[in-house]
């Protein structure tokens, strides 16, 4: 089987490649990059793996011929633009690659928990806007709805070491939400591409990826606790603080659409107060306090 990751430069990219090397049914990876000289070296000297380059922003770039199955990812925009524009065009980018390829059985797109709505979810509309796109793109489609990336917590680290402290947009602090690993998400991926060729109980089929359990903020904080034997502070960061607190890292636009994300998710919210999942829900198995603790280390 030929399977194809675009892009692949992604955290979510490289883990699900990871997990298709690894995998006994032996797979060849094609990975498309903008930029080849960020294909990791533990890929570029395995056999059954392939850089190309490409650009999901320029489809005459975008080869998928001999691919049995394609894993798409819609990469996210930090400055102006508008990002659910760029989104719709990179699908459809993707959409017209797989068409002219003619080989594909299956497109396993990554997507997010609360990409069904079309408001009130700020940067998952990207995902939104990519659903509605590729829904018929292949023979087989399958979306994944994945829940909060555990990763997004490295940005605490440095405090964490210094000053024995993080900032939580997660409240109230007892707010459980689920959460999945990277390393989860990469192996549920590759799981589906592998499957290319076999039915689906609908098209597209979707499901919601959470982690083995809820976690909250005081979750976080006991891990950190424990892996830098401290009694780590939460700094809270309010609901009426969250439009300041992303417009200090991000451009406006983009600020606008993080802090209508992370409301979304709150009391309040509309994934709160309904979050109307579509399809069945699946489980991860990495806890939270294994990955606080790579993070740490590193």
């Amino acid at each position: 089987m030929h399977i194809t990751v675009v892009p692949a430069s992604t955290r979510t990219g490289q883990a699900a490649i990871r997990a298709l090397l690894a995998d006994p049914s032996n797979p060849t990876v094609k990975g498309v990059y903008r930029d080849l000289s960020k294909v990791p070296a533990e890929f570029k000297s395995h056999p059954r793996f392939e850089a190309v380059q490409g650009n999901v922003e320029d489809a005459s770039t975008l080869d998928f011929t001999g691919s049995d199955a394609v894993l798409n990812i819609t990469p996210p925009v930090y400055d102006e633009r508008d990002f659910i524009a760029h989104a719709r065009m990179v699908s459809e980018n993707a959409k017209s690659a797989i068409k002219k390829a003619g080989s594909v059985k299956r497109l396993v797109l990554l997507s997010s928990v609360g990409a069904q709505y079309d408001h009130g979810v700020g940067e998952i509309l990207g995902n939104h806007e990519a659903e509605v796109a590729l829904k018929d793109a292949a023979p087989e489609v399958v979306f994944v709805r994945a829940s909060y990336f555990m990763e997004n917590w490295a940005s605490c680290i440095e405090t964490v070491r210094s000053d024995a402290f993080f900032f939580s947009t997660v409240t109230p602090l007892n707010l459980e939400l689920p959460m999945i690993a990277v390393q989860d998400i990469g192996t549920t991926l590759a799981a589906e591409c592998l499957a290319a060729g076999s039915a689906l109980e609908s098209k597209p089929y979707i499901y919601e990826l959470h982690g083995p359990r809820p976690y909250t903020s005081l979750d976080v904080k006991r891990g950190f606790d424990e892996i830098s034997s401290k009694n780590v502070e939460i700094r809270p960061i309010e609901k009426a603080g969250l439009a300041d607190y992303y417009g200090a890292v991000f451009p406006p636009s983009v600020a606008k659409g993080f802090t209508e994300m992370n409301e979304s998710f709150l009391p309040g919210g509309i994934l709160y107060e309904n979050p109307n999942p579509t399809g069945v829900v699946r489980h991860g198995k990495t806890e939270l306090a294994v990955v606080l603790r790579q993070l740490y280390e590193a």
